[in-house]
């Protein structure tokens, strides 16, 4: 599991684009070539993920250096 306690979403929830719905998580579960699959697990307001992929997308800034941005690590240029 990861840091937090956060449950990992159900398979039982997963499905297309076409089928998804409002408060559904859109981090893609795989991609058989033809067709994605979604999470389909439930989100909080105003996010596109739940909270179990929200915590593998987002990343916390390091002491390194690197810039932050948008809550993802943006490495620093040359």
């Amino acid at each position: 599991m990861l840091e937090t306690e956060v449950p990992e979403p159900s398979p039982r929830n997963r499905t297309t684009l076409l089928k998804l719905r409002a408060r559904q998580c859109r981090y893609v579960t795989s991609d058989s070539g033809s067709e994605a699959i979604f999470c389909g697990g439930q989100t909080k307001e105003g996010s596109s993920w739940c909270p179990w992929h929200r915590q593998l997308v987002y990343t916390k800034p390091s002491s390194s250096g690197a810039k932050p941005g948008r809550g993802f690590i943006v490495p620093k240029l040359a």
